[in-house]
C-alpha cells in the first residue's frame, strides 16, 4: 500500500546516469554527458549510452575512479535542528565536536545537504538522494536560505545600504536577497549562495561579529518547532516543494 507522505522506492536496476546521480557526484544531466563523453566504464567496459540499466552489483567508474553505489533502498530525507557544537559531517573529523550521524543513526548511507559550521545551528537537511542534494546546493538554482543573526552591535542605515548593494568578500560580491531588522542587534537574512562561512565573513567586511547564527529555511522548507537536536523525516509533499525550488526563481514561500 503506497503511502502518501513517503518517498518512492528505487528499482532494483536503474538507468547509468541516475545511478551515478543517485550516488551523489555530479547531477544526473551532467553524468549524462559523462557518459557520453566515454569516460564511464561499466565492469570494465566503455559505455556511451546514459539509458543502460545498472544495479548495486555493477562496477562503475568515471575516468577510472570506482563511483560508489548508491542504497537501493527508498529516497530518506531528513530534517535535523542541529545544535551548536554539532559538525556539517557523517563521519568523525579533525575538528572538535561529534557528527550529526550520532544524532540520526539510520541503515542508510546519508549525506548532509550543504553545511552549517560548529558554532552555528538550525535546519540542516540529510538525504541519500544526490540529485536534488545537487539541485539545492549548485549556485545557479538560486535556493534561498534564511538566517536568524545576533551580531555584537546593531547594523547602522549605512550598513543596511552596503548590504542592499551588496559587499565584496574575497573580491566576489555577496547578493543579499531580504534582509528584515527583528529589533536590536538581530536581523534576519537571506541569501542563495553557500561558500564557506559566509554570512560571518560578511558581517566582518561590516565590523560585525557573529554572536548566534541559525538557519531557519531552506527553500520553501521551514524549521518550525522542531526541537534542538531533534529529527524528522520530510514528507512527499515537502520534497516535491523542495525539488519546486530547485527548478524556480521563486522559492521562498514558506510551507
Amino acid at each position: 500500500m503506497n503511502n502518501p507522505d513517503a518517498a518512492g522506492s528505487r528499482p532494483e536496476r536503474i538507468r547509468l546516469a541516475k545511478f551515478i546521480a543517485w550516488s551523489g557526484v555530479v547531477s544526473r544531466r551532467a553524468a549524462e554527458r559523462l557518459v557520453a563523453a566515454g569516460r564511464v566504464t561499466v565492469n570494465g567496459e566503455r559505455v556511451t549510452d546514459a539509458v543502460v540499466r545498472v544495479g548495486t552489483d555493477d562496477r562503475v567508474a568515471i575516468d577510472g575512479e570506482m563511483v560508489a553505489a548508491p542504497d537501493f533502498e527508498e529516497y530518506v530525507y531528513i530534517m535535523l535542528h542541529k545544535p551548536v557544537g554539532v559538525l556539517s559531517t557523517m563521519a568523525p573529523s579533525r575538528e572538535t565536536g561529534i557528527p550529526v550521524s550520532q544524532l540520526v543513526d539510520l541503515p542508510v548511507r546519508l549525506h548532509t545537504v550543504g553545511r552549517l559550521d560548529r558554532d552555528s545551528c538550525g535546519l540542516l537537511l540529510l538525504t541519500n538522494d544526490g540529485e536534488l542534494t545537487h539541485c539545492l546546493t549548485h549556485p545557479r538554482h538560486h535556493v534561498t536560505k534564511e538566517y536568524a543573526l545576533k551580531l555584537d552591535h546593531p547594523l547602522t542605515p549605512a550598513d543596511v545600504g552596503k548590504l542592499e548593494r551588496g559587499v565584496l568578500v574575497e573580491g566576489r560580491a555577496v547578493e543579499v536577497d531580504d534582509l528584515r531588522p527583528m529589533g536590536g542587534n538581530k536581523i534576519a537574512i537571506t541569501i542563495h549562495e553557500g561558500r564557506k562561512r559566509i554570512l560571518r565573513r560578511l558581517m566582518r567586511e561590516l565590523g560585525r561579529q557573529v554572536i548566534e547564527l541559525k538557519r531557519v529555511r531552506i527553500g520553501p522548507l521551514t524549521l518550525g518547532k522542531l526541537g534542538i537536536g531533534k529529527w524528522r523525516k520530510l514528507t512527499a509533499r515537502e520534497v516535491e516543494a523542495l525539488r519546486r525550488a530547485a527548478n524556480s526563481d521563486t522559492n521562498t514561500t514558506p510551507l
